[in-house]
């Protein structure tokens, strides 16, 4: 009697085990491998500002998609970057940015670009000056009595427009002077400056009675986020007091007052 029912339930169990046979387990896909990352995002940035880099990655079957990396900036002080690839330009200079996944990496060199744009208030001292012609006959002359005195403090308004690919590309602005001059932002940060403006009659501003030539504009953002430095003035009359003058300038203050 022991022996039959050894029997049949030994049977029982070849019969489940032939039953699992008619449906075996989907075997699981093998991953898609992943043949390449490229980050994408602005090559420069300018201080102060922030961005979103991404990753797209490169798959064996010929797709792409988006994912989500870890993220690290070789200079944190130039530009830092978050976990989801959010960057903030801090200083000028360059940093890179490197993100990886499941074991590839993928770099890209962020530009972080001094922000001069906007309008910019402040004063100015005269350091130096020179004149010739009548400039200097009259009422003591340009230098000793007339705005080139040295030592004379006077206030400037200026607007800067920032651009190009790289961000370094600059045009300025007098106060309510509609003509313009370009300069460039420096690899070391500085801002320079150079070129001529017409000086228009008040009243009638398509005659042109001198000329103003801005030359070794040179000037920096200071730790306060103001403007330090100075440049030459070349001034030209060609009605009254023909003649020129040189001066050599100075920043006092100088503060952005919008963006």
């Amino acid at each position: 009697m022991l022996a039959a029912r050894l029997l049949a339930v030994l049977g029982l169990v070849a019969v489940a085990n032939g039953c699992g046979d008619k449906n075996p387990a989907t075997p699981s896909q093998p991953a898609t491998t992943v043949t390449g990352l490229a980050i994408t995002g602005d090559d420069a940035i300018l201080t102060g500002l922030s961005t979103r880099y991404t990753v797209n990655v490169a798959l064996a079957d010929g797709s792409t998609r988006t994912i989500a990396p870890v993220w690290t900036s070789s200079n944190p002080g130039v530009g830092s970057v978050d976990n989801i690839g959010g960057f903030t330009g801090r200083t000028h200079g360059s940093t890179t940015l490197t993100a990886t996944y499941e074991g590839r990496s993928v770099s890209k060199t962020v530009q972080v670009v001094n922000n001069y744009a906007g309008t910019w208030e402040g004063r100015y001292v005269v350091k130096a000056c020179t004149d010739s012609g009548d400039r200097t006959d009259h009422d003591g002359g340009w230098c000793l009595a007339g705005p080139g005195r040295v030592g004379t403090v006077y206030p400037i308004t200026m607007t800067l427009v920032q651009g190009g690919k790289n961000l370094n590309e600059i045009t300025r602005t007098f106060g309510h002077l509609r003509d313009t001059i370009a300069g460039e932002v420096t690899a070391d940060g500085r801002l320079v400056l150079a070129g001529t403006l017409p000086e228009r009659d008040f009243y009638y501003a398509e005659v042109v009675i001198g000329t103003v030539q801005f030359s070794s504009w040179d000037t920096n953002l200071d730790t306060a986020g103001g403007m330090i430095g100075g440049w030459s003035e070349d001034s030209t009359s060609y009605t009254g007091r023909r003649g020129t003058a040189h001066t050599v300038n100075e920043l006092v203050t100088m503060t952005r007052i919008s963006r």
